[in-house]
């Protein structure tokens, strides 16, 4: 199925990002592994067990090769082929963020801006979490970079407990007194259980989502919670204004909130309270949990990807000093396009 309004998103060989030095270099070193045959790439299906799907982009922000699929079946956008999982545990110790943010150790800045979203999450939890007292409670975060998004959490009186790939980051969560280890969520099974688990922007890494929950659960008690943030597809509109800017070679899977809930029901988890950024918390629960109509979601999505891209097109029209004249009904139109969005989505 070719999408001529998405032509954009298969012929983009250039990052639409602006980088700094380090970053260049480091997309260029890592092109040179891939051709080097440093990497290894595989084949997956969707999480559904859809082979094929529709697929609609093969390029992300970095101009970098990365098929991205829609299935149309459960909704879920996914990538295949990409790299498998040995190359990727090499990819986010060497590589990942020195492309992503351009230094292989934390900046303070980064830091710091993990401690502000810690705040923030802190206090999205506090309002939904049941609690006499939330002093001694257990976290752990997952993926957690640096920690600083635990240090909110340490400083109101829980235990925090934080793990990543990448171990050069960890040194510096380390200096704030946090217990940070270098692995992924198994590694914090000697500290467990937790009564509240963070998925800050990671969930959409995993190669096996459904399985590292699974394994997730293992680390909650009973009734534990789950919080959940990854970029939510229904709103590119509001945070990236472009499909390919929201897209990268990190990112595994791609959910709107209903497609992440029905993924999280199969695992166990009831929804407490979501929007479509997407920050959702979940709950452990023994109720049967059933999923709506899926197919639905599909039809959703992909007409939102065309509206987007109409919508960027239309955006630069304002830019085009041959289209001045028709300025004022092109902001009339575009005012309207982000009405009718924000109704539907």
């Amino acid at each position: 199925m070719k999408h001529l309004i998405l032509s954009r998103l298969f012929n983009q060989n250039k990052s639409v990002m602006q980088l700094n030095n380090p970053q260049l270099n480091a997309i260029k070193k890592f092109k040179q592994k891939i051709k080097n045959g440093d990497y290894l790439f595989e084949k997956v299906p969707c999480l559904c067990g859809e082979k094929e799907g529709v697929i609609i982009a093969t390029r992300d922000r970095y101009g970098l090769s990365v098929p991205t699929h829609l299935c149309n079946r459960c909704g879920i956008m996914w990538t295949s082929p990409r790299l498998n999982e040995s190359s990727l545990k090499k990819f986010y110790e060497n590589d990942y963020r020195p492309i992503y943010v351009g230094s292989p150790q934390a900046p303070d800045s980064f830091f710091r801006e993990q401690t502000k979203h810690g705040e923030k999450i802190y206090n999205f939890i506090c309002k939904h979490i049941e609690s006499e007292s939330h002093s001694q409670l257990k976290v752990f975060d997952i993926g957690c970079g640096a920690g600083g998004t635990l240090l909110p959490f340490k400083n109101n009186g829980w235990l925090t407990f934080g793990c990543d790939l990448g171990s050069d980051y960890l040194k510096r969560g380390r200096e704030e007194g946090l217990i940070l280890e270098n692995g992924d969520a198994t590694s914090l099974s000697r500290y467990g259980p937790a009564n509240l688990v963070i998925l800050s922007h990671v969930l959409e890494h995993f190669p096996h989502p459904l399985e590292s929950i699974n394994q997730i659960s293992e680390l909650l008690n009973e009734d534990g919670y789950l919080y959940i943030e990854v970029p939510g597809i229904f709103n590119i509109h509001r945070t990236y204004g472009d499909i390919l800017l929201f897209l990268q070679n990190a990112h595994l899977y791609h959910f709107t909130l209903f497609t992440l809930s029905s993924l999280m029901s199969r695992a166990g988890f009831k929804i407490i309270m979501g929007d479509q950024i997407i920050c959702a918390l979940f709950q452990k629960t023994k109720e049967n949990i059933e999923n709506e109509n899926q197919k639905n979601e599909y039809y959703r999505i992909l007409f939102y990807l065309y509206f987007i891209e109409i919508f960027r097109r239309m955006n630069i029209l304002k830019y085009t000093s041959i289209f001045n004249k028709a300025l004022i009904p092109v902001k009339r139109t575009r005012n309207m396009l982000r009405k009718l969005i924000n109704m539907i989505w």
